[in-house]
C-alpha cells in the first residue's frame, strides 16, 4: 500500500487532474499496452488495470502465500492474463462462481443467459466499487498530504521536508525566520514585563499599607478635627457671654454713677457700639490689632524719648568740655581704656598652677559707637565705669567665640562666686545693672573685637566677640529667649590692646564648666575719655562707622580734641 510523505513533490507518473486520465508518462508493457496509474495504484501486467477493493497490506500477504490473484472485499474477484487477451476468472473461494467458470469455459464462453447476467453484474458492481474506492483514496491521499503539510509547517525548520531551491520554501524559511526573531525579542519583553509586574505588585502592597496608614491618620485628624470643632464652639459661647457681660456692665449705668461717657475715661461710646456690632472672632482680632498698633506706637515714642534722654545724659556727663567748645554733637565721640590684672604666661612654667604665674597689669581701649545708634547702650557703660561699679570684678569665661566679665568674685581653684551679692549689688543700688529694653543697630553689628551686653535683658555682664557673632547674637539669633527677635546690644569695639587678649587666650580654662579661666583675670578700673571725631576718614565714611580709631591721648592727628573726664 503505499504511504504518503508530508508535503511531499507530487511525482510525475501520478495523476493530478481527473480529467487526464491518469496519462502522464505513462509506459508500454510487453504486450504493448499503456500502464495506467490511478491514485497511486499501478496496472496489472495483462490487462489494462487490476482493481483492488481497498484491502490492506495483510491481503496481500494472503494473496502471495495462497497464490492467488488479488482478493477483493466483494467476493475476491481477481484477472489474470490468458493466451491472447482472453480472460479466465477464477473464485476467490467462491465454488457455485467456480462452477458457473467452468461452464462458461466448456461451452466456449456461450454459457446460459443467466450465468453472463450475472458476470455482467459481477462486472458492472466491481466498475462501481473501483470508481467509488478511487475516489475515496484520492481523496484520502490528498487529505493526509494537506495534514502532513500543515504537521510539517507546526514543527522547527529544521525536521520539515522541503526543496531549498523551491521559491515558496525559500520565502517560507524567511517568514520563519523573522517570525522566531520576533518570537525573541517577544519572549524578552514578556520578561520585561514579568519582571516590572512583579515590582508594581511591590508597589501596590506598598501603597496598600499607606494607604491604611493614612487613612488611620484620617481618622485621627478627623477625630481631632472633631475635639477642636468642639472647644472652637465653647470658645464661641464663652465670647459671646463675655461680650454681653461687658454690654451689660455698662448698658445699665448712666453718667452719674461712672458710665461711660463720650470723650471721658475708658471706653467710648462708640467703641462699646463696635462691640455690640461684631460677630465673628475676625471683627475681635481685627479691634485687638488695632489696639496693638497703637501700644506699639507709644512704645517707639518711649524708646525714642529714652534713647534721647540717654544721649543728652551721655554728652552733659562726659562731653561737657567739647560741648563748651561748640564741637557739634555728631562729632564727639567717647572711648574707655579699662585696665586688667592677670597672671602672665611664663613658657618655663607652663605646667605650674596658673594663679602662681607673675600677674602683670596693662590696658583694653574700647571705643564707643556713633552716640545717635546706641545712645542707651553707651550712656550705661560709661556711667558704670565713670561710677567704679567694675572694680574688683573679673573676666570669668573665656569660651572660643567670646571673653565675658561680669560682676563675679574668684574664690580660688577655678571657683568662682557668680553675681556676687558684693558686686552686684553696686550695679543694682545705682540702678546700673541692666538696659532697659534689647537696643539695637544694624549699622553696628556683632563683628570681630566689637563689645556687647549680655542677657535678657542685657547687663551688667559683656562681653568681647572673638570672632564674627552677626548671626549668633544678632536679630533672631538666640531662640532659647521668649523674644528671640531680639539682639545683644552691641556698642562699642576694641581699638587697643589686642595683646592683652592673646594673653588671657593662653591661661588654662575649664571646658567642662563653661570654659572658666583657671585663674583670676580682674578689672583694676577704667577711665571715661571724650574726642572730637573728625567728619570722614580716608574712606568717605565717618569715623567709628567703618572701625576707625580715635586719636589717642594728647589731641594728635589732625588737631583733634581728646579730654580726659574724672572717674570719680
Amino acid at each position: 500500500m503505499l504511504r504518503s510523505r508530508p508535503n511531499r513533490q507530487q511525482r510525475p507518473s501520478e495523476s493530478s487532474d481527473e480529467r487526464q486520465g491518469g496519462r502522464r508518462g505513462g509506459g508500454s508493457n510487453t504486450n504493448g499496452n499503456n500502464n495506467f496509474h490511478y491514485g497511486g495504484y499501478p496496472s496489472s501486467g495483462a490487462g489494462p488495470m487490476s482493481i483492488s477493493s481497498g484491502a490492506d497490506d495483510d491481503d496481500d500477504e494472503y494473496n502471495k502465500k495462497n497464490k492467488k490473484g488479488s482478493s477483493g472485499r466483494f467476493g475476491g474477484f481477481g484477472a489474470s492474463s490468458v493466451g491472447g487477451g482472453k480472460k479466465k476468472f477464477s473464485g476467490g473461494g467462491s465454488p457455485s462462481f467456480t462452477r458457473q467458470s467452468a461452464a462458461y469455459n466448456n461451452n466456449g464462453g456461450g454459457g446460459s443467459s443467466g450465468g453472463g447476467a450475472l458476470i455482467l453484474m459481477a462486472i458492472t458492481i466491481l466498475i462501481l466499487l473501483s470508481g467509488t474506492t478511487f475516489y475515496y483514496r484520492k481523496m484520502t491521499t490528498r487529505a493526509k498530504a494537506e495534514l502532513a503539510s500543515l504537521t510539517a509547517q507546526a514543527r522547527h525548520p529544521h525536521e520539515r521536508h522541503y526543496d531549498s531551491n523551491n521559491d515558496d520554501n525559500r520565502a517560507h524559511a524567511e517568514a520563519v525566520t523573522d517570525l522566531k526573531r520576533k518570537q525573541s525579542q517577544l519572549q524578552g519583553e514578556l520578561t520585561k514585563a514579568t519582571v516590572r509586574n512583579k515590582e508594581m505588585e511591590k508597589e501596590v502592597v506598598q501603597s496598600t499599607k499607606l494607604s491604611e496608614a493614612l487613612e488611620e491618620e484620617f481618622k485621627a485628624h478627623n477625630t481631632q478635627y472633631e475635639k477642636m470643632s468642639r472647644s472652637w464652639n465653647d470658645m464661641a459661647i464663652k465670647v459671646k457671654e463675655t461680650k454681653q457681660k461687658f454690654i451689660d456692665a455698662h448698658n445699665h449705668q448712666d453718667d452719674t454713677t461712672g458710665g461711660i461717657v463720650p470723650g471721658g475715661p475708658g471706653h467710648t461710646l462708640n467703641q462699646r457700639r463696635e462691640l455690640e456690632q461684631m460677630e465673628s472672632i475676625e471683627d475681635y482680632e481685627d479691634f485687638v490689632q488695632r489696639r496693638e498698633d497703637a501700644l506699639w506706637d507709644k512704645i517707639d515714642l518711649l524708646i525714642e524719648k529714652i534713647g534721647k534722654d540717654s544721649k543728652r545724659e551721655a554728652l552733659e556727663w562726659f562731653g561737657a568740655d567739647l560741648l563748651y567748645h561748640k564741637v557739634p554733637e555728631d562729632e564727639i565721640s567717647f572711648r574707655v581704656d579699662l585696665e586688667v590684672e592677670y597672671p602672665m604666661f611664663d613658657p618655663h612654667r607652663a605646667d605650674d598652677n596658673p594663679e602662681i604665674w607673675s600677674r602683670t597689669k596693662k590696658t583694653i581701649t574700647i571705643e564707643m559707637a556713633p552716640l545717635n545708634l546706641m545712645p542707651i547702650a553707651i550712656n550705661l557703660f560709661l556711667q558704670q565705669i565713670h561710677h567704679k561699679l567694675w572694680e574688683g570684678c573679673n573676666f570669668v569665661i573665656n569660651a572660643m567665640h567670646i571673653l565675658q566679665a561680669g560682676p563675679h568674685q574668684y574664690k580660688g581653684e577655678g571657683q568662682y562666686a557668680a553675681n556676687s551679692y558684693l558686686l552686684k549689688s553696686k550695679f543694682e543700688k545705682n540702678r546700673l545693672d541692666t538696659m532697659p529694653y534689647q537696643e539695637y543697630s544694624l549699622d553696628y553689628p556683632h563683628t570681630k573685637y566689637t563689645v556687647g551686653f549680655a542677657g535678657r535683658p542685657g547687663g551688667p555682664d559683656f562681653y568681647i566677640n572673638k570672632v564674627d557673632n552677626s548671626e549668633n547674637h544678632g536679630p533672631g539669633g538666640q531662640t532659647h529667649h521668649d523674644l528671640h527677635e531680639e539682639a545683644d546690644p552691641c556698642f562699642g569695639r576694641v581699638v587697643a590692646g589686642f595683646e592683652v587678649i592673646e594673653d588671657i587666650n593662653r591661661i588654662p580654662v575649664d571646658r567642662e564648666k563653661g570654659s572658666l579661666l583657671k585663674a583670676p583675670v580682674t578689672i583694676v578700673g577704667g577711665r571715661v575719655i571724650a574726642f572730637r571725631r573728625s567728619s570722614t576718614n580716608g574712606d568717605g565714611k565717618r569715623d567709628g562707622e567703618g572701625g576707625g580709631v580715635p586719636p589717642l591721648e594728647g589731641g594728635g592727628d589732625g588737631g583733634q580734641e581728646s579730654f580726659n573726664m574724672p572717674t570719680s
